[in-house]
């Protein structure tokens, strides 16, 4: 399965259980903003919709389970130390 803008919430959970690579998130992650961001974008055709507070919403939730996702798999990889694990390092 890979990731469509518009998947229901369900489909979205079970693409996310089904343990996307890195650039498969980082690539969802930036097409969702985009879209997003045509909401915002005066003379786009969704920024026209009625809806488009609502979607915003939507969007920004499924951004932050893409995020999560992404942040997880970093500290998975040794990319991203859990807060705690080290400690700052002054210069």
């Amino acid at each position: 399965m890979t990731f469509n803008l518009t998947m229901t919430e369900a489909e979205l959970e079970s693409w996310l259980a089904s343990s996307p690579i890195e650039d498969e998130l980082r690539e969802a992650y930036i097409r969702l903003e985009a879209k997003r961001a045509d909401l915002w974008t005066s003379g786009h055709i969704d920024s026209f919709r009625r809806d488009r507070h609502e979607l915003d919403g939507e969007f920004i939730q499924r951004l932050v389970k893409l995020k999560f996702a992404l942040a997880t798999t970093w500290i998975e990889t040794g990319q991203f130390a859990r807060f705690g694990d080290r400690q700052p390092v002054l210069v």
